[in-house]
């Protein structure tokens, strides 16, 4: 039975993630460069905007999409994994952020790299600025933790509903995004493309600094607050398909069959006849 709590928890954690992830990808698509070249290259708002394109945003969604649906299931894991030890928020917030920057460093800077056009870099370049990185997502993990205890120690029953859970989260992310700012902008300065760097007073703009963290934190606060809206509905699907695997696994597995060959193979084979055609050309 307690195997069983600790695997419905896992895939509430993780189902919470991903549908952050597919909301904050749509968001991301849109915002990210713009929000990147505002704190990496200190360009205005204005400026950042009109270099963004639909052409752009629909190329960069394919590399949001499938980064964010590693990166926000796996640190909703991480995070529900460490809220099971009875340790201090702050161990708790801190192992969670030093595991998922470890983890996850390589995925988030090829996706930012790509955001800015900019060469991968090979390993360094993925594992480039790891130090701020690091404490940034401990600070965020910290803070987190911290805020959603005060949150649940004012209105204990505050997840108990969907629209508490969403409240509860996005609360809880946007304050920690907040006090984790000052990480991420020693990230984006310590990411500078080469023989572009901005000297460090320069750099360092309160406005630029507020304006980025203010957007950079909407984000990530509605996708990981819709995330959490819709967790209970997709663990109740999600029983729903263990109970048919339980009484019925060969039908699932059919049905698994059916649904593979009806959305991916398709695409395989028209990548196949792509592929074959260029290379006859």
């Amino acid at each position: 039975m307690g195997d069983q709590t600790f695997l419905v928890k896992v895939v509430g954690a993780a189902s919470q993630g991903a549908v952050g992830a597919f909301v904050g990808a749509s968001l991301s698509a849109v915002t990210e460069p713009v929000v990147n070249k505002v704190l990496v290259e200190r360009k205005s708002l204005k400026q950042a905007i009109t270099e963004h394109n639909v052409a752009k945003i629909v190329s960069f969604f394919k590399t949001t999409m499938s980064t964010n649906f590693i990166k926000f299931p796996f640190f909703e894991v991480v995070n529900m994994i460490m809220n099971s030890f009875t340790v201090p928020a702050a161990l708790r917030g801190t192992v969670t952020g030093m595991v998922f920057t470890s983890a996850t460093l390589p995925i988030t800077n090829y996706r930012f790299k790509k955001s800015m056009n900019l060469p991968t870099g090979g390993i360094s370049g993925l594992y480039q600025a790891y130090g701020p990185t690091v404490g940034r997502d401990v600070v965020y993990g910290v803070a987190r933790n911290k805020m959603m205890g005060w949150l649940l120690e004012a209105n204990p029953s505050l997840m108990a509903t969907p629209s508490g859970r969403f409240k509860a989260m996005f609360m809880t992310v946007l304050f920690s995004c907040v006090v984790s700012a000052p990480g991420n902008e020693l990230r984006g300065f310590v990411l500078q493309p080469k023989g572009r760097e901005k000297p460090f007073m320069e750099f360092f703009d309160p406005v630029k600094t507020v304006r980025s963290t203010i957007i950079g934190g909407l984000i990530m606060s509605l996708s990981l607050g819709a995330g959490a809206f819709m967790t209970p509905f997709v663990e109740s699907w999600a029983g729903k398909i263990k109970e048919i695997f339980r009484r019925d696994p060969l039908g699932a597995i059919v049905l698994i069959y059916l649904l593979v060959d009806r959305f991916i193979l398709p695409s395989r084979v028209e990548r196949s006849e792509k592929a074959i055609t260029s290379g006859t050309a």
